[in-house]
């Protein structure tokens, strides 16, 4: 551990945080530090303290710019919070993330002694309130290393040294993860853990029994030096009344005098006495032991229920938001993912300058995925050496000197392995790097003070085009996500330079060939009528190639919509013939079009049903003419694997109330997957029959691979693709079946699945059938 500051150095002097703050952490673990009811009560006394001085619109702005601070020191904002959010009791967090809270909690209530405050009033939740009210104040005390690990998982250390009836001593420490978090702040950060915790213990006689709070005396704490927080805690003692066994007893020695000296009247005195007081000594003694039993009994029974209910509702909802948790968590990282994806698309489609692609990629790389430093080396295939070097967020001093330099290919080099590497090099230790790197590459890794990073090649589908360098200048990880995005970004800058490349070659071309048009045409202005007429087509075919020229720039600049479209007509031979290696490129960018086209319809789709904006059009739908066109548009497809589709209906009414648009979206997915999976000549089929009382029963059915039972539960929710195979070789987010289910089940119907490996896969589809004097109300 670094070198610990003073207790009254705070954790604000980080910039930044430097550890996610809920979700999972960099090794995949789920972070539960802290429980959120922890946060949600920090969130609810600094309302109640800003409302008291300040009124209610005062406190939500205070909370409002409570998770505005947060945010600012969140690195990455697929983490940012807002106030509901922190007020949800079933998140976790890190613990360094609660730390940033509690300093920022204590500047916006002005209240020095916040924590301790806070411990008094608010900490005892009552879910502990509940467990502990049947037990005595001893027993709760026993209990606190139970409490504690039900709020802090793990991330505090808790002993009782000792518990007496008035007197308790107990014991704090931090686990070696806090301890990391924390940092050289750890003497800071125990000073406000130590204030809350031992508050919250003080204050179990008075919120639990009706008693004043017990005292406190600090035996030694981390805050001053001390390996651990040590607390000694005093409150008047419990004593059970006894007062009906000991009247009963002297009422039972009274009576029991009278009787000796009305019966026996010739006993010593003594005789007497012994008698009278024996029942005064037993009684009580067993008035003790009975009560003392019958309560043990009533508060085991009762602990044992508590106990049992408590946890296994703790434990269900806890696993179940941790689950929501992590998939936010995801969803907006790729969200971010797909937004630089975006914006640098944008960037480098508007022009066809090669130094104007390379920066803002390079910014792209500096800037939305965080590295400290980008380069690019770009590839002379002549000259077998790579050149043209530019370099973002390093030294400023380097400007033209890279660009004007070359490095030779030198076999052990990173950017030369990197160049015909099939794949990223992940730079986990920069050292064995420079060892075999080229002078001038290993010039700019020691420069840029490069510690560890990646290295892509630049690969476009027509020709190899350089490397792309990104480094760190303080160790990290690489994650899974961030090196995809990586890859993705270089091949997008691959691309658009290849395009670049072209575009430039295109244009000396074109100058060459109306410098020597121009040439020609003096030399034989004098010349016979059949020259004139060559140069007459040579002019013609150079406002041909102009108009061609200015197409393509405008093509580039045209939106995904006007790619797919001219992709699609170009395909089709409507601006002349393509050769068949551009017949295959043109059909991959069509394909690439066409999937993100539907991913965005598929995104749009499932973000519109889950905001509930979708609306639908009902009326009459007949269901066989509706199978009919989806047959009838999907044939194409289905004839490419020489399948057969099929369609099996009765003779009997199957007419439905519903949305015909999002009826024939529903089939056309669920027919779509099956010709998807099914093999060559496979078998499709679609039957429709009445399902009493008033339902229709489809059932769409193939003979596919199948889809293992463990993957059945999951198979309708957003994201979830149950083949990936190669050879199957699907594409797409996998939210069709998703979006299928909340379709049908916004038309009140509902859809399950049956499956058996290596047999096929059947969807039934339980849609109403209402009658037109009796049809759904629109939504």
């Amino acid at each position: 551990m670094s070198q610990l500051l003073p207790h009254t150095h705070r954790i604000l002097e980080r910039p930044s945080m430097e550890y996610r703050p809920f979700g999972s952490d960099s090794d995949g673990r789920t972070i539960q530090d802290v429980s959120g009811m922890t946060v949600r009560a920090n969130l609810e006394y600094l309302e109640i303290l800003v409302t008291r001085q300040h009124g209610v619109e005062s406190a939500q702005t205070a909370l409002e710019k409570l998770v505005g601070l947060l945010n600012e020191r969140i690195p990455d904002r697929t983490y940012h919070v807002t106030v509901d959010f922190l007020k949800n009791p079933w998140n976790s967090y890190s613990y360094e993330f609660v730390m940033f809270l509690a300093e920022f909690s204590i500047q916006l209530s002005e209240q020095p002694d916040y924590h301790f405050n806070m411990g008094r009033e608010q900490f005892l939740s009552p879910i502990v309130q509940i467990l502990g009210r049947p037990l005595s104040i001893v027993q709760i005390y026993r209990l606190f290393p139970y409490f504690a690990e039900k709020f802090t998982k793990g991330s505090l250390h808790t002993e009782v040294i000792s518990v007496t009836n008035g007197h308790a001593v107990m014991r704090m420490q931090f686990s070696e993860s806090s301890l990391a978090q924390f940092g050289p702040y750890l003497r800071g950060c125990a000073e406000r853990v130590c204030q809350t915790t031992k508050a919250t213990i003080s204050q179990v006689p008075a919120s639990m029994f009706g008693q004043a709070p017990a005292t406190i005396q600090d035996t030694c704490c981390i805050a001053e030096g001390a390996p651990y927080c040590e607390w000694t805690f005093t409150w008047t003692p419990q004593t059970p009344p006894l007062s009906n066994w000991i009247l009963g007893a002297v009422a039972l020695s009274l009576l029991t005098l009278g009787l000796t000296i009305t019966f026996a009247p010739h006993y010593p005195w003594w005789g007497h006495a012994g008698l009278s007081i024996f029942p005064l000594m037993i009684i009580p003694l067993m008035g003790r032991i009975w009560t003392d039993r019958k309560e043990l009994e009533e508060r085991g029974t009762i602990i044992q229920e508590q106990l049992a209910s408590a946890e296994q509702q703790h434990e269900e909802l806890r696993k179940a938001y941790l689950q929501q948790e992590h998939n936010l968590v995801e969803v907006r990282r790729h969200a971010d993912d797909l937004t630089v994806l975006h914006k640098l698309t944008l960037q480098i489609s508007s022009t066809l300058d090669q130094e104007r692609i390379i920066q803002a990629g390079l910014q792209a790389v500096v800037h939305s995925v965080r590295y400290d430093h980008a380069w690019i080396a770009l590839w002379n295939e002549t000259r077998q050496q790579f050149e043209s070097i530019h370099t973002y967020g390093g030294p400023q001093a380097w400007g033209a000197t890279l660009q004007n330099g070359t490095i030779p290919a030198t076999v052990g080099d990173l950017l030369y392995e990197t160049f015909h590497s099939p794949t990223p090099i992940v730079i986990e230790d920069i050292q064995p790097i420079l060892d075999q790197a080229h002078t001038s590459t290993a010039r700019i890794l020691t420069e840029g003070k490069i510690k560890n990073g990646i290295a892509l090649a630049l690969n476009s589908p027509n020709q190899s085009l350089g490397v792309l360098v990104a480094g760190h200048h303080t160790t990290k990880s690489l994650t899974i996500s961030e090196k995809n995005l990586l890859s993705t970004i270089a091949h997008q800058l691959a691309i658009a330079l290849d395009t670049a490349l072209a575009y430039d070659e295109i244009e000396a071309l074109n100058l060459g060939l109306e410098t020597k048009v121009q040439e020609r045409t003096t030399e034989l202005q004098q010349a016979n009528q059949d020259l004139e007429t060559a140069n007459t087509r040579l002019q013609e075919l150079d406002r041909m190639k102009s108009q061609f020229l200015a197409h393509c720039s405008h093509e580039l600049r045209t939106p995904l919509t006007s790619i797919k479209g001219f992709t699609e007509n170009m395909l089709l031979g409507m601006v002349g013939p393509v050769a068949e290696r551009q017949h295959l490129y043109l059909t991959r960018i069509s394909a690439n079009a066409n999937r993100l086209t539907r991913m965005i319809g598929d995104l749009l789709d499932l973000s519109r049903i889950e905001a509930g904006t979708i609306r639908l059009d009902l009326q009459s739908v007949a269901l066989p003419a509706l199978l009919e066109d989806v047959t009838q548009e999907i044939m194409p497809l289905t004839e490419t694997k020489h399948q057969q589709l099929s369609i099996e209906t009765t003779g009997e009414d199957l007419t439905i109330w519903g949305d015909p648009d999002r009826l024939h979206q529903i089939v056309t997915n669920v027919v779509h997957n099956a010709h998807k999976f099914s093999p060559n000549h496979g078998k499709i089929r679609m039957t429709v029959r009445q399902d009493p009382p008033n339902h229709i029963l489809l059932c769409i059915s193939d003979n596919g691979p199948g889809i293992h039972q463990e993957a059945l539960s999951n198979l309708f929710q957003p994201f979830y693709q149950a083949h990936r195979t190669p050879e199957i070789g699907t594409q797409g987010l996998g939210l069709g079946l998703s979006i299928v289910k909340q379709l049908v089940e916004l038309h009140e119907g509902n859809i399950t699945a049956e499956s058996t490996v290596g047999k096929g896969t059947t969807f039934h589809i339980r849609l109403p059938r209402v009658a037109p004097s009796a049809p759904f109300p629109s939504l």
